[in-house]
């Protein structure tokens, strides 16, 4: 075998391999040049115009939009949240000779823990929390079936406590986005509510975040924010967010560029030499 001459070929590959990403690089440079986020912190006004908006406080009108979701199947349930199963009686306890006929349904009360589970009877813990009242449903039914039970049984979900006032949200590009309960002692403000979120993506570097408040009228206002070191970065750590706003960190031409730029690089940065081609002659 001939070592000497394989090393040469290694060192041409990594050398037109360097070449070839150098030349990417500057052509993706300058076909990027230009992109940025196109987006424009809100002013002064706009956001003393957007703290007067709210909060929706958990009016009747409140409670009717929560109990309707509800029932449609579209509220996602959060720790601390009381639940009432109805579902046949026979379930409820560890043998058949319990109380109660094949036929009888019971209601079973459960408290959402912290850790987002319900204790059910015979079956333990079961994971609810972010499921709507169909999944949760569904859930119990399999806990049950067929380990438990020799027929399918019917289960219905009522959500009969809610948190003392609306959960905010978090979407787009963080590492954990989703729905948060929001304690009535604690304010949040723009940044720290992101950071429960598991922060944003670095990989993308978004700068700018918006914030969606629903008024008791029904209308929505918005109001942008940056959430990088900049010259209005502070509104981001004075402004607080309200129960029930949506906090959306939300692509723009640069960070899309980014995805595309780090997609790029992780498929093409590298030299790939077969083992073959190194050890066959």
């Amino acid at each position: 075998m001939n070592f000497v001459k394989y090393s040469y070929l290694i060192v041409r590959l990594s050398k037109r391999q360097a070449l070839l990403n150098l030349f990417m690089v500057t052509l993706l440079s300058f076909s990027f040049s230009g992109c940025s986020d196109h987006v424009r912190p809100s002013s002064g006004k706009q956001l003393a115009q957007f703290e007067n908006a709210g909060p929706v406080h958990p009016t009747d009108g409140m409670d009717r939009l929560m109990k309707s979701a509800a029932r449609r199947g579209g509220y996602r349930v959060m720790p601390g949240e009381v639940l009432e199963l109805t579902m046949p009686a026979i379930l409820q306890v560890v043998t058949a000779e319990g109380e109660g006929g094949a036929g009888a349904v019971a209601p079973y009360m459960c408290r959402i823990s912290q850790k987002g589970t319900i204790t059910l009877p015979v079956v333990g813990e079961i994971e609810v929390v972010g499921r709507t009242l169909t999944q949760i449903e569904t859930a119990v039914i399999n806990a049950y079936y067929p380990k438990y039970a020799v027929n399918r049984p019917s289960v219905f979900a009522r959500l009969v406590e809610r948190l003392e006032q609306p959960p905010f949200t978090v979407i787009g590009l963080v590492n954990n986005q989703g729905t948060f309960p929001y304690p009535a002692d604690v304010q949040y403000n723009v940044m720290q509510a992101i950071g429960l979120a598991g922060g944003l993506n670095l990989d993308l570097d978004p700068r700018y975040a918006m914030v969606y408040r629903l008024k008791p009228d029904g209308k929505i206002v918005n109001a942008t924010f940056q959430i990088e070191n900049g010259p209005m970065f502070a509104d981001a750590l004075t402004t607080h967010i309200k129960p029930g706003d949506i906090i959306a960190v939300e692509h723009t031409p640069r960070t899309r560029t980014n995805a595309f730029l780090n997609k790029v690089f992780r498929v093409s940065v590298g030299v790939y030499v077969r083992p073959e081609d190194l050890w066959n002659d």
